[in-house]
């Protein structure tokens, strides 16, 4: 094991290294952190001051072909379970809460359904719905819609969008934050002004990319598909944060996606955005999760 807490790994049984950092108490409540897209365990510093104050454990989770993770060809959605549990089993954690922000929502989610016995708490910030539901379309803006569509139809444009990011990011990773700050309510462009936030975000999106575009392709690839399981089934109570001006995800998506779920406890939050909710509510998201 690495002495640098923030960038450790394990071996996983069929032998890729599965990377993680941990924040905050490390003798506190163990609560796994799933990332965004794009991003890696690096962006949980964010969330480090709080995990202290609230006497947890934070341990964010490269996904595979992000960061320190080694990638998994043609991986699923329900693939990311398994590792998890390799990953709690290696660590001594019988049981754990489950954090998953923007796109480690469905991925949260995922874990849910196949490890409920040993998730205590589970929360989502801003989390990405099932796109592939016809009926979830509505909810989405039109890039993510018209990039879902198009990938059905043509499968490269997933691989050619990931090898621009991969390219713009490697060589201009700011440029990723002016183009969300374009778009972003005024408390996200505040935010992504202070250097510790936009530090903290340009570090974990280099991390992202500094495998290629393995992780980023699999993962366009994955939240344009069918999940592989109902969230109706889902026997965990589950608590879902969304700020009311969040353009990124919108709070219809929220909606939605709460409206699936048997037991949802649905916060919607005034003036936060996509950056914002989670930054700024983490106190409250991690007191909530066992």
């Amino acid at each position: 094991m690495s002495d640098d807490p923030t960038g450790r790994t394990l071996l996983l049984p069929d032998g890729r290294r599965l990377g993680y950092a941990e924040f905050g108490d490390p003798l506190g409540r163990p609560v796994l952190y799933f990332h965004g897209f794009p991003g890696s365990r690096l962006e949980a510093r964010l969330a480090a001051a709080a995990a202290r104050r609230q006497g947890v454990r934070l341990l964010a989770i490269d996904r595979p072909g992000y960061g320190l993770s080694d990638s998994l060809p043609n991986r699923s959605l329900l693939d990311w379970p398994k590792d998890v549990a390799h990953f709690a089993d290696a660590l001594g954690l019988a049981q754990f809460g489950v954090l998953g922000v923007s796109g480690g929502g469905p991925f949260a989610l995922a874990c849910a359904a196949v490890l409920a016995g040993r998730i205590r708490g589970l929360a989502l910030a801003c989390p990405l719905g099932p796109l592939a539901d016809a009926a979830c379309r509505p909810c989405q803006p039109w890039p993510i819609s018209a990039t879902i569509r198009f990938g059905h139809n043509f499968p490269g444009l997933i691989r050619w969008l990931g090898r621009q990011l991969a390219r713009q990011v490697g060589c201009r990773p700011d440029l990723i934050l002016k183009m969300l700050s374009l778009t972003s309510p005024a408390v996200d462009r505040e935010l992504l002004k202070q250097a510790d936030v936009r530090e903290t975000m340009l570090a974990s999106g280099r991390q992202a990319f500094v495998q290629g575009r393995s992780g980023v392709a699999c993962d366009m690839e994955i939240y344009g598909a069918g999940w592989g399981f109902d969230p109706a089934a889902i026997p965990l109570s589950v608590t879902l944060w969304q700020g009311l001006e969040d353009p990124v995800v919108q709070p219809a998506m929220a909606e939605y996606l709460a409206a699936r779920l048997p037991a949802c406890q649905l916060q919607l939050i005034d003036d936060e955005g996509h950056f914002s909710l989670p930054i700024r509510h983490m106190d409250e998201i991690l007191s909530g999760i066992g």
